[in-house]
């Protein structure tokens, strides 16, 4: 029974030596005389109770800093920055620019020879300007058979006049070209001064070449000098020849040109333009111009031949 309550009693005797190293008092509470039998268990549980409890009384006491902890911290935070929501705005949608459609180019034509301008398609009208050899103006209209373009006159800018197609080279589409209808021709105007007929004749090979053959009669009052023949593959759309002579008249289908230079008045001979190597079966259209001077001046006449190629 001594060992029993001995060993608690040393317990509560170091700890009570420990609490007076700290300056702490421990307060005992009286015993009751007499023997008392304590389980050793409830003497630790109540040392170790009286030991925490007088701790806690005799801590330092806490000094409040300057401020309270939550001024402290509220002086510690940084200013939020207030972020203001960037709201997307869509871009509105462009009227699509229409794709660039460029202006149809003019066909362009140029001077075969030096030949003149009149104010109305055919040899009966004044004349009014003229293109010398090499010289470009441009078509703005064209007569039914397309023997004939209204140019933009050189010599009278802002004006426009007539040339044959038979002393000229166009080049471009006529396609978009109007078909204009002409002035009537001046009260002084007859046509009894040069006239002739043609027809296609046949084809036959000059210099290795093919040629077509035309005939023509003088059925007009003045002699025929000079000649122009210009042939168009209407299938390909292509010029085949232009040509121009002082020396265009031939005796026979036989013959290859330069002919003769005159053609009186009733006598009928051949013209003859190149047609090379054309497919047969093409459409091909002569424009086939006859004057009463050399250099296809003076009183002039023009027949278009449409034919097939043999």
């Amino acid at each position: 029974m001594y060992n029993k309550i001995a060993r608690p009693l040393s317990l509560i005797c170091l700890l009570a030596i420990i609490l007076t190293g700290c300056n702490l008092t421990m307060t005992t509470a009286p015993q009751p005389a007499g023997a008392t039998n304590i389980p050793a268990e409830a003497i630790y549980t109540s040392a170790a109770q009286t030991l925490i409890a007088q701790l806690t009384q005799n801590a330092p006491p806490i000094i409040p800093s300057s401020a309270t902890e939550a001024e402290q911290s509220a002086e510690n935070i940084e200013p939020i920055a207030t972020f203001t929501p960037l709201l997307f705005t869509p871009t509105q949608t462009g009227t699509a620019t229409p794709p660039f459609t460029a202006t149809p180019s003019l066909p362009s034509v140029t001077a075969n020879m030096n030949t003149n301008c009149r104010n109305g398609p055919g040899p009966i009208y004044d004349i009014v300007g003229s293109l010398k050899a090499g010289e470009t103006s441009y078509a703005h209209g064209r007569n039914s058979t397309s023997s004939w373009w209204y140019i933009e006159n050189l010599r009278s800018p802002g004006n426009f006049c007539w040339v044959w197609s038979g002393s000229t080279t166009l080049n471009g589409s006529t396609g978009q070209l109007a078909v204009l209808t002409p002035p009537p021709p001046p009260a002084t105007a007859t046509t009894s001064g040069v006239g002739f007929k043609s027809s296609y004749a046949a084809r036959h090979k000059c210099s290795g070449d093919y040629y077509a053959f035309f005939g023509v009669t003088n059925n007009g009052g003045k002699d025929l000098q000079s000649a122009s023949v210009k042939i168009r593959d209407m299938t390909a759309g292509t010029v085949l020849s232009s040509n121009a002579s002082d020396n265009p008249f031939l005796t026979s289908t036989s013959d290859c040109p330069p002919g003769e230079d005159l053609l009186p008045v009733g006598d009928s001979a051949y013209v003859a333009g190149a047609i090379y190597s054309v497919p047969s079966g093409h459409s091909l259209k002569a424009n086939i111009y006859l004057c009463t001077k050399e250099g296809l001046a003076g009183s002039c006449d023009t027949i278009v031949i449409q034919f097939t190629a043999p």
